[in-house]
């Protein structure tokens, strides 16, 4: 059957539904009409991104190129620097007289000592002095890079002592002056090549005691010097600058630079538990070159041979440890306590000649606490220097030198210290005659 619609029912049913799609319709455009205006915006703003993009990669790239040029060292290269300040108060007081030199008043130098006036009628007056500076404090710079070779380092280090430029009236200025130079090629795990000035190799550095004094032990080795240093494993071997001093009959010391063989350095470095160890043994030419004519003419010429011997170490035991070094040698001379014993001496016969000298030290350091701490040194050297016969001023020459010292030193943090320090030191002729330093030392030093 067909059904016939009534207008009215269409009327109520279908105009609704018209009215809705056209409002459905009519949203449906505005809808589309935001969303367009928004992604316009939307395209304007990473527009606008891509640019500011554009110029920070630009800007990035100029500062980059600025920071290249600027940086202190080549891409590819660490730098670091530090070092110390450290202010020395120092009171002495001398047995027998003044100090002919200046130097022994900022350090210990055991061949500056005064001892007993020559002419026994004549007593020597005791002298005193007090001494503040800051010419120990020092300076460094090191690189490291690595290559396809190995790592390839260097070092440079400035202190202010031994300078001379000091006017203690009103400035106290003083010039820097080169400790260490030198690069270092690290071409194996355990093997290397160092050309440059550092440390001796015949000295164990790590084994010198912890002391406020510059150097310390009078019978220690302590010397620095240009080299060229190969080592493997536990061995180095070094050819290092060569230099004479040696005695005339008559007393007057003669400096040489006349050698033609480097100083040849053997060590040996070990370890067993916890003590460290090295050995080391060292050949020499001595030599001198005497010349008149302002040097045009050879007047007499020699050359000897000697050498030393080394052992030194350090032993933990806990948090303390043990410190030692025992040297000998018949060429040791200006190796050994800041040339405590010249290396030789010229006979008679205008024939350089050499005598055994021995010295070492042996120090104990004790941690009272975290923030206490103590040292306490013992060190002496000696000479068997020839008879009269062959050398007729050999009374006036140096026989024996003892030192000692003890100190306590507070340490709130690691890179602060301070501490105060008592040295004693003895110097004896081969005459007999002596003489004596008693010293306190008060230290500041902050390392950076």
């Amino acid at each position: 059957m067909k059904l016939k619609r009534n207008p009215i029912y269409v009327a109520v049913v279908v105009a609704p539904m018209m009215l809705l799609g056209s409002n459905v319709m009519a949203d449906a455009a505005t809808d589309a009409a935001i969303n367009a205006e928004r992604i316009k915006a939307l395209e304007a703003e990473l527009n606008q991104l891509k640019r500011d993009v554009t110029t920070t990669s630009e800007t990035v790239a100029v500062n980059q190129q600025q920071i290249a040029e600027a940086r202190p060292e080549a891409e590819g290269t660490k730098f670091t620097y530090g070092g110390f300040i450290q202010l020395d108060a120092i009171y002495s007081s001398y047995d027998e007289g003044k100090p002919g030199s200046s130097l022994i008043e900022d350090f210990l130098v055991p061949s500056q000592i005064p001892v007993e006036n020559v002419k026994p009628e004549i007593s020597s007056d005791s002298y005193e002095s007090t001494n503040f500076h800051a010419k120990t404090s020092r300076f460094f710079f090191t690189t490291s890079t690595d290559t396809d070779v190995g790592n390839i380092s260097t070092r440079v280090e400035l202190d202010f002592i031994l300078s001379g430029q000091g006017d203690e009236r009103i400035s106290n200025s003083e010039a820097s002056r080169l400790r260490h130079a030198f690069v270092k090629w690290q071409y194996g795990e355990k093997s290397s090549l160092l050309a440059g000035q550092t440390w001796s190799t015949f000295f164990n550095v790590g084994a010198l005691p912890d002391l406020q004094d510059f150097v310390g032990p009078v019978g220690t080795i302590f010397n620095r010097q240009p080299m060229i240093r190969w080592s493997t494993g536990p061995f180095d071997i070094a050819l290092e600058n060569p230099y004479t001093r040696l005695t005339t009959v008559g007393g007057v010391d003669v400096q040489s630079d006349s050698e033609v063989m480097p100083d040849i350095v053997l060590r040996y470095n070990g370890a067993m538990g916890d003590l460290g160890w090295s050995f080391a043994a060292i050949g020499r030419e001595l030599s001198y070159d005497d010349r008149g004519s302002g040097g045009n003419v050879q007047l007499d010429d020699d050359t000897e041979f000697g050498y030393g011997l080394s052992l030194a170490g350090k032993w933990m035991i806990g948090r303390d440890d043990i410190r030692f070094m025992f040297n000998y040698g018949n060429a040791l001379g200006r190796y050994m306590g800041l040339n405590a014993f010249n290396d030789g001496y010229i006979d008679s016969d205008r024939k350089i000649d050499t005598f055994d000298q021995y010295g070492g030290f042996i120090a104990y350091r004790h941690l009272w606490s975290d923030h206490w701490r103590s040292n306490f040194s013992y060190s002496m050297a000696e000479a068997d220097n020839p008879d009269s016969s062959d050398a007729p001023l050999v009374g006036g020459w140096a026989k024996t030198y003892q030192s000692a010292h003890v100190n306590l030193q507070y340490v709130p943090t690691p890179a602060l210290m301070l501490g105060g320090e008592f040295i004693y030191a003895t110097k004896k002729l081969e005459d007999k005659r002596d003489g004596a330093l008693s010293r306190f030392q008060f230290s500041v030093k902050y390392g950076f």
